[in-house]
């Protein structure tokens, strides 16, 4: 038992190290503050497939924008819907003065050929990739962006995607993880070793889209229009990838509203990264499934045997420690309301769950939207 509780110790540390080296990143990013005064001319792209029940709170939100209507291109794929997103999408954006395209596809091509088509046919170097299925909250969304891009000339830039407010253990487990991880995201942009990002709040110049030859070197999979066409713009000589760290840059996603649901997301988000060559993504899972297993068997064993938990309950204790910390870091950022009642309950549940994607992600087949 004293060998296996070095070993515990020198994960622990890992994790501990590396949960800090993040949170320090995080920190020491600046806010940014839009100054208001740049319009840049931009194209927003959105692919949809049968998105009824949200193009229309997603469009709305882009009309509302406090921004030069003028200033604004708009795309948007409809990838061979069955229901009423074209129509709804029609009715809303018509009497707008946006210059829009809605481009239908007769069959079902999915995201990165629908993406690919759609900068083809756009007008501006400034790109704004947003899913169908997201929101905003702030009119000043694309001001930032612009004041952002201007302000640094970023070829690709990483902004910040959370999950809308809800209610229940379900939503705040996945309201925790996705600050956490937005933290992390920003953390690891500071130190300029980005690894992740989301497609749902993506900005880039058209042309380092065309150097990178769009997603050619991974078109095959059917994920992976964020995160692996990231990869391939860290291989642009100088290119330059910042995080918008802005509560006014948030985009808002909607939360899955069962764990078959949940589970199934995690499964296909889980099948890009097996493809992607930066190691950090596959040591971070390794690390990830490990802590969050061993916690398990800590938490089992102080209860089983108590006379020898002394250890033990310190990884248990320590472990909560490390992660209540990033929650507190990141709620500072991402003011979700009333998720600080969840934090215990989710600490307790998410081990289970972290260890149930991973075990699924590698023996369950990732099942794609008809």
């Amino acid at each position: 038992m004293i060998i296996a509780s070095y070993i515990f110790f020198c994960i622990l540390l890992i994790y501990a190290l590396l949960m800090a080296w993040f949170a320090f990143g995080f920190i020491k990013t600046n806010y940014f503050i839009s100054n208001h005064e740049s319009a840049t001319p931009l194209t927003i792209i959105i692919c949809a497939r049968n998105e009824e029940k949200t193009i229309g709170r997603c469009l709305t939100s882009i009309l509302k924008q406090d921004y030069d209507q003028t200033k604004i291109e708009l795309i948007l794929i409809n990838d061979a819907s069955t229901d009423s997103t074209v129509f709804q999408a029609e009715s809303i954006l018509k009497n707008s003065k946006i210059n829009y395209k809605i481009i239908s596809n007769p069959i079902q091509k999915g995201k990165k050929p629908s993406i690919t088509y759609a900068v083809s046919q756009s007008n501006n170097e400034l790109l704004v990739l947003r899913d169908a299925d997201t929101f905003t909250t702030s009119t000043l969304w694309l001001q930032n962006i612009s004041d952002f891009y201007t302000a640094t000339n970023s070829d690709l830039i990483i902004a910040p995607v959370v999950i809308a407010n809800n209610v229940g253990v379900l939503w705040a487990l996945q309201a925790i993880e996705t600050n956490v991880l937005t933290l992390i995201n920003c953390g690891s942009s500071f130190y300029k070793k980005p690894f992740l990002c989301n497609g749902a709040n993506l900005i880039f110049k058209r042309s380092v889209f065309e150097k990178t030859n769009g997603y050619s070197s991974h078109l095959k999979i059917a994920s992976g229009d964020d995160v692996l066409f990231l990869e391939d713009v860290k291989k642009i000589p100088d290119a330059k990838i910042n995080f918008l760290k802005s509560e006014q840059a948030i985009v808002y996603t909607y939360p899955s509203f069962s764990l078959k649901s949940l589970i199934q997301q995690k499964i296909r988000w889980a099948s890009k990264f097996k493809s992607n060559k930066n190691k950090l993504n596959l040591w971070l899972a390794i690390l990830s499934f490990s802590i969050n297993l061993l916690w398990l068997f800590c938490l089992f064993y102080s209860f089983l045997i108590p006379e020898n938990g002394g250890f033990i309950l310190f990884f248990v204790l320590f472990k909560l420690i490390i992660d209540f910390l990033l929650l507190f870091l990141a709620s500072r950022f991402v003011k979700n309301r009333g998720l600080g009642l969840y934090g215990l309950p989710v600490a307790c549940v998410y081990p289970i769950y972290a260890c149930v994607v991973a075990l699924a992600s590698v023996f369950i087949k990732p099942k794609w939207k008809i």
